[in-house]
């Protein structure tokens, strides 16, 4: 658009806003029963601004008009001079991975039959279209396995989508000033039923599919919208009623092709799942049994990481992993415990202020962190006068959330101390912290005991895929620990711990700041 288009706009906007639309804090108000409502009429007054404002709209025209024939008055070479923002130039060898060849692979799945332009008889599809976006792993995770779970006890095929942090039709997106993958395959971190895999011998569920199989076969889809399924629920925080009502109401319908509603969201929500005490109590028995958990596992890609990285998590006795030339089994069978490692989770860079508008909000651990029988319960204070937080409940949550190196290392030495700590040797540290952090906590580590090995996330030899997976590669060497502390507020240690408490490890191992 040029200057003088540009001119013309602003000032007809100008004038429109004048004749038709004066600010309401100009006008009177009176009350109804949704709110406030512009009065009917306006006051004399009104006039005298509307001649002001008019006069004055008609100045910034005559600004713009001479300016514009003053620019257009230049000649071309006098505009290359300027100095204008160039778009940036980024190296192909600085981009994220597509991760194209697992997408390819989910297209060449044995149940998607390309040819059909509608589903089979007997079909049933599943899609929660609004699944989580624009969070991290292990809330992305934690979402997906239960809406898995969802889909089977509905007699529905699931349909799974991507890890999704942007879902624009970008390639990558710009987070802390770097690129990352816009949308990574579930395929990438994860095997099993919940991605297409097959069901275990015996039974009959559907396998899932891909979203573009999905949209490809049902061209006519059944949408409903979550507010139509919860309104009546009894308790929106219990995720069994939760997923007994949805369940019903997918058994119930004929239509092939059923999804939730996007703009509606998730069906399993932070703010009334995951985010609330004990909300996942009453599934959780069911949950720990199902296929979506009993024969979920990590990808090869996440596998082959563990693999390469193996010296930093068993000790040299031990026999070598090989878990990518393994048949997979199950969850159980497959990740078993690693004798004499413990792992701990401690968050660092953003999750300073994470924890500080935690402690605002008064949140509490989340998903299975809550379940009865862990160790290290916390219980959220409520404050005192008006839900105001003492000092000591704030410094309560930043020890539970962010702890200092001498709280870590006197945690740990704690842990080590009890029966579950008999014969630890190692400790793997899951952080995103920088580098001069985690040099801190070794040496902090080393002096307070005796240890054969002490790495961290930053130890491991990655390759470029495997980078941006990494967190999923933290997840399965704490799943199978010996010994795991984590942080209850975080998302990426509750899948570690529904792996330990799914595979019958001893809930007195898996500990809390």
């Amino acid at each position: 658009m040029s200057r003088r288009s540009a001119c013309i706009v602003s000032v007809c906007h100008c004038l429109s806003n004048v004749l038709f639309a004066p600010p309401s804090s100009m006008l009177p108000v009176h009350r109804t029963d949704h709110g406030l409502k512009l009065a009917d009429s306006r006051p004399a007054w009104a006039f005298s601004w509307l001649l002001m404002a008019l006069a004055g709209c008609l100045l910034v025209f005559h600004y713009f008009l001479l300016n514009d024939w003053d620019t257009r008055s230049r000649s071309k070479t006098d505009l290359a001079d300027v100095n204008l923002p160039q778009s940036p130039t980024l190296d192909p060898h600085l981009l994220p991975p597509t991760f194209f060849e697992y997408h390819e692979a989910e297209l060449r799945l044995p149940q998607h039959h390309w040819s059909r332009t509608h589903p089979a008889s007997g079909e049933k599809f599943f899609f929660v279209a609004g699944h989580v976006r624009g969070l991290g792993w292990g809330n992305a995770l934690q979402e997906h396995l239960l809406n898995a779970h969802l889909a089977y006890v509905s007699d529905r095929s699931f349909v799974f989508g991507n890890y999704t942090w942007n879902d624009d039709g970008s390639v990558f997106t710009y987070y802390d000033g770097k690129p990352i993958p816009s949308q990574i395959p579930y395929t990438a971190l994860i095997q099993g039923p919940s991605v297409g895999g097959a069901f275990p011998p015996g039974s009959s569920a559907p396998r899932a599919v891909s979203q573009e199989y999905f949209e490809q076969i049902c061209q006519e889809k059944f949408e409903i919208n979550r507010s139509d399924v919860h309104d009546p629920l009894v308790n929106l925080s219990s995720a069994r009623e939760v997923t007994d009502r949805w369940s019903a109401l997918l058994r119930s319908m004929d239509h092939p092709c059923v999804q939730s509603s996007l703009a509606s969201a998730q069906v399993y929500s932070h703010h009334y799942i995951f985010g609330r005490r004990g909300a996942l109590a009453d599934l959780w028995p069911f949950l720990a049994v199902s296929p979506i958990i009993t024969h979920f596992g990590w990808s090869e890609l996440i596998e082959s990481a563990f693999d390469t990285n193996q010296a930093l998590f068993l000790s040299p006795s031990a026999p070598a992993s090989n878990l990518t030339r393994l048949p997979f089994t199950t969850n159980r069978e497959r990740y078993t415990l690693i004798p004499g490692l413990m792992a701990i989770h401690v968050r660092r860079g953003d999750y300073l202020k994470h924890c500080t508008d935690l402690t605002n909000q008064l949140e509490d651990f989340v998903s299975v962190n809550t379940l009865p029988g862990l160790p290290d319960p916390f219980v959220a204070p409520r404050g005192f006068f008006f839900g105001e937080l003492t000092r000591a409940d704030r410094e309560l949550y930043r020890r539970r959330c962010y702890p200092s190196v001498e709280e870590i290392v006197r945690k740990v030495e704690e842990v080590r101390a009890t029966p579950d700590g008999r014969g630890l040797r190692r400790i793997y540290i899951m952080t995103n912290g920088k580098q001069d952090f985690i040099d801190e906590l070794k040496g902090a580590l080393r002096e307070a005991g005796e240890w054969d090995l002490i790495s961290s996330s930053r130890d491991m030899v990655l390759t470029r895929e495997q980078q941006y997976v990494a967190q999923a590669m933290d997840m399965l060497v704490a799943q199978r620990a010996q010994v795991f502390i984590g942080n209850g507020f975080s998302t990426l240690t509750s899948g570690a711990v529904m792996m330990r408490l799914a595979n019958k490890f001893a809930t007195s191992s898996t500990r809390f700041w």
